[in-house]
């Protein structure tokens, strides 16, 4: 199980450099330190760069890789014996991440308007994929939450999608979206996993219930207007489906949220650090991005009036995704049992197997 912390605005020492989001500022000083070696790889010539005692070749080595457009990857498995002669790329950067290197704010704080417009185009695409792809011939579940890259099929006039093609395109396009991300590109493929297991299905909910919200809907549907549970389920419990397709809807419309709001919660939502199994320099990384994302937030509220109280209660739409989520999962894992039958195996009820799976 995940569980979505409370989140606190701050000053925090940290920040990770991405397109769209604040590009951090070094530190012009160096602090001289003797009788220590470098945190990262042991050399004696060191100095104070990034909030640690290290050489100057790491500090070097961590400012290009925190700029670099280029995925990094380990050739060994993750798992280096990391050494000053053994430089893989992949484990050097998350050994300086574990030792407390950090990429520091600007002062002036986050460039939330970049930073929307940013989350805007990417947006755009999401919905672009959504409403004008086809699943991609011979897609496998393993493949859509490896960080594969996808290649979306542009999808022929008049074809009509039925509940399992809106389910697996609505993912499908989510996790796309996810991909674009920066630092997707410094985690590991483990943490990639669990990222995608835990916090893609929160983003998805979000973003559905943000189309319908936007087309002055009450409830959760497809962009066509279906429903998005399959017709087999009408009759079952209307009151609790009613509940997971309209209560965060009616919860945005209580407060009028803005498509900027939505768009930046939608960050943070990706950004969670405390999903189930992501490893100490996935989580510093994460952390990091969610407090860029949530300063960006709290600058948007006070630069429209709002005020300090609209962050918390923007941030309150959370604990409203995570119970749909939980709700999600209880219908499930319970209607099969209670009305047994078969359904033939497909994309769609792969993915569900593999959000269910234990590991």
């Amino acid at each position: 199980m995940m569980s979505f912390d409370s989140f606190e605005p701050s000053s925090p020492e940290a920040s990770s450099p991405e397109s769209g989001s604040p590009e951090p500022t070094f530190p012009a000083q160096q602090s001289l330190v003797y009788g220590t070696a470098c945190a990262v790889c042991g050399s004696k010539k060191i100095a104070f760069n990034y909030g640690v005692i290290c050489c100057n070749s790491c500090k070097m080595f961590f400012s290009r890789a925190m700029k670099t457009p280029i995925a990094i990857s380990c050739k060994r498995q993750w798992n280096c014996n990391f050494s000053g002669v053994e430089k893989c790329r992949y484990c050097r950067l998350h050994r300086c991440l574990l030792t407390g290197m950090r990429c520091f704010k600007s002062v002036d704080g986050p460039d939330t308007a970049r930073i929307i417009v940013n989350l805007m185009i990417k947006d755009q695409e999401r919905k672009n994929n959504l409403l004008n792809s086809k699943i991609p011939s011979n897609l496998t579940a393993t493949e859509m939450f490896e960080r594969k890259l996808t290649v979306f099929e542009p999808k022929a006039p008049g074809t009509e999608f039925d509940f399992y093609d809106w389910g697996v395109m609505n993912h499908l396009s989510c996790i796309a979206f996810a991909t674009k991300f920066r630092f997707m590109m410094y985690l590991s493929p483990a943490d990639v996993k669990v990222l995608f297991k835990y916090s893609h299905l929160m983003y998805m909910i979000l973003v559905t219930a943000m189309r319908s919200y936007s087309a002055g809907l009450e409830v959760m549907c497809h962009p066509d207007g279906s429903d998005v549970f399959p017709k087999e389920v009408n009759g079952y419990n209307n009151e609790f489906l009613k509940g997971i397709k309209g209560n965060l809807i009616g919860r945005m419309r209580e407060l009028r949220v803005t498509e900027e709001e939505l768009l930046l919660l939608g960050a943070i939502i990706l950004c969670n650090p405390a999903v189930t199994d992501m490893s100490q320099s996935g989580r510093i990384l994460l952390a990091a991005h969610r407090d860029s994302y949530g300063q960006a937030l709290l600058q948007n509220c006070n630069v429209h009036s709002y005020g300090p109280s609209r962050f918390p209660e923007i941030l309150s739409l959370t604990s409203i995704i995570i119970k749909t989520q939980q709700d999600i999962h209880h219908f499930s894992s319970l209607y099969p049992i209670v009305h047994p039958q078969q359904v033939k195996k497909n994309l769609f009820t792969d993915i569900l197997d593999f959000l269910r799976s234990e590991n």
